[in-house]
């Protein structure tokens, strides 16, 4: 059993790498631009960790298909080695269920069936190898016992490499009858705050003066 201690240092290191991921998001989608990134900062909701990693998962579909390819044949290397070892927990198999349901639903949706075959192979050949002696095998049993490390790098590589942003794309029409063609980040009375899509600048307007709103 964790001792107090340890329980307190994992949250304080999740929730560390929660505000790292936050910010290298909010760098990303405005390129890099501090100005931009400061004004962003005032329209997140810092609680709301949870639902910026889904929706940049979500919404950067091909970047997550990729490092999932990387993540899963490590992660199956990692589960064999855990039953090998009679270390076997259950957290492990259901890590290693959503991995797989979330690659099947990019891959379903993207059509991208040669990612599939590859990711096949490589987990075929990673599992070949653990089953002989060698370097190999020492370096993916070394590999697969960090997995959760490397499950932190693929999240700050997501973060900080796409500049998807964790909402729809939409298109406001105003009043005036022209167009905001954007993400709304905050709607508060009485205004709403668009992170433009092409030049990715904060654009506030008046609520009252938008017509309607369509995702793109």
């Amino acid at each position: 059993m964790p001792k107090p201690s340890d329980t307190t240092s994992r949250a304080n290191a999740v929730a560390l790498g929660g505000l790292l991921f936050l910010l290298l998001r909010l760098l990303a989608v405005a390129h890099y631009n501090w100005d931009v990134a400061f004004a962003l900062a005032d329209t997140v909701n810092f609680d709301d960790v949870i639902g910026v990693v889904v929706g940049t998962f979500l919404g950067a579909a091909g970047f997550t298909a990729v490092l999932l390819a990387l993540l899963l044949p490590v992660a199956v290397v990692h589960h064999v080695r855990r039953l090998r070892e009679r270390t076997w927990r259950p957290h492990d198999l259901v890590m290693l269920a959503v991995l797989v349901g979330v690659f099947a639903a990019a891959l379903i949706t993207l059509r991208d069936w040669v990612t599939l075959l590859v990711v096949l192979a490589v987990s075929s050949a990673f599992l070949l190898a653990v089953q002989r002696d060698g370097r190999a095998r020492g370096w993916l049993e070394r590999a697969s016992a960090h997995l959760g490390a490397m499950v932190w790098l693929a999240l700050f590589a997501l973060a900080g490499l796409t500049d998807t942003v964790w909402v729809p794309e939409e298109r406001l029409v105003l009043k005036d009858g022209g167009a905001v063609s954007g993400y709304v980040m905050d709607v508060h009375s009485p205004y709403t705050e668009v992170l433009t899509a092409h030049d990715r600048r904060i654009r506030i307007v008046t609520s009252e003066n938008v017509v309607s709103r369509a995702e793109e």
